[in-house]
């Protein structure tokens, strides 16, 4: 049987799976009395959830703090899914932005930038773009890869926000805003941070090209992880050579692509038990120097020394030595 890391759901599993979970999305307001979202026994045989999903899923519905499992999603869910969260984040700060600076208060201005849909506190961003990482169909790693790419470019354009920047400043010089607990100060404070180094706090021309950095840095750093998930570099050991790694580990690459002998890339799950746990030296040489031999993961050498020529630029904009 495949599980559901390595194949899509089908079509009545995904419409099952996905829409039960994703039912009452708010975990706050769900009690353990609550009925089962998910009856787990009406999917097929082919894709049937892990026991780890399971009890994740479950675990989801009576405990905020952990996202609904929503992993298994098909490219045009991903699509469909970024693009209402863009849109539901950007009337958001239009919200804010539309309060009179004289009525700021924490329910309209901190408040709203504290929980989703913000960008940073919505488990569905992660649920969006996690996938371009790990998953074995390059079209869902793609879309996957073009959410996080579109996600980010919100973030810089969020940051630049200056109407929103005004309320949040507003806000912070306010009696309520003094007389709040050590947390949630720190929350605004670092907020206010954030738009600063967004420039904000520059002039127009500096802060437009403060804006055109960022959107660069965030292309060339896009472009760094799409290499690193798409890279298909493999190399072929024999179990003795893989000697001190876990019979698991072993037994999961073996025989895939040349009998007898196991298939290794240079992906994290497989390169970090060889280093941490493989006996044989010449083993863990050869995966060090595939990684960074000029074959692997393409051009990030260059992209490493773009972002680090354009964090340059950046800081020294902002006026840090």
């Amino acid at each position: 049987m495949l599980s559901p890391s390595t194949k899509p759901l089908c079509p009545c599993c995904f419409k099952a799976f996905s829409s039960s979970i994703l039912e009452e999305s708010n975990a706050a307001t769900v009690t353990i009395e609550r009925s089962p979202l998910f009856d787990f026994s009406s999917v097929c045989g082919t894709c049937a959830p892990s026991d780890v999903e399971r009890a994740l899923a479950e675990k989801a519905k009576t405990d905020p703090t952990v996202p609904p499992i929503i992993w298994l999603l098909t490219p045009l869910e991903i699509q469909e899914t970024a693009a209402r969260v863009l849109e539901e984040t950007t009337k958001n700060l239009d919200e804010i932005a539309a309060v009179n600076l004289s009525e700021v208060t924490f329910e309209n201005t901190v408040f709203k930038l504290m929980t989703p849909p913000n960008y940073k506190t919505n488990p569905q961003v992660a649920a969006c773009k996690f996938l371009q990482h790990c998953s074995t169909d390059s079209e869902i790693r793609e879309a996957a890869s073009k959410a996080g790419s579109e996600f980010a470019k919100s973030r810089v354009l969020g940051r630049m926000r200056k109407d929103v920047y005004e309320r949040l400043k507003a806000y912070s010089l306010t009696d309520e805003c003094k007389n709040l607990d050590s947390y949630n100060q720190h929350f605004v404070k670092s907020a206010l941070q954030d738009f600063e180094r967004a420039g904000l706090a520059l002039s127009e021309e500096d802060g437009n090209r403060l804006q055109q950095l960022l959107e660069q840095e965030t292309a060339v750093c896009d472009e760094y992880k799409k290499n690193l998930g798409n890279d298909d570099t493999k190399l072929f050991f024999t179990e003795d050579q893989l000697k001190g790694c876990s019979r698991d580990f072993i037994q999961d690459r073996l025989g895939k692509d040349e009998k007898g002998k196991c298939t290794i890339t240079l992906k994290y799950p497989d390169i970090i038990p060889i280093g941490q746990t493989c006996e044989i030296a010449e083993t863990r040489r050869a995966v060090a120097e595939a990684r960074e031999g000029p074959n692997a993961y393409k051009n990030n050498l260059e992209l490493v020394v773009q972002g680090i020529t354009l964090r340059k630029k950046i800081a020294t904009l902002l006026g840090f030595q």
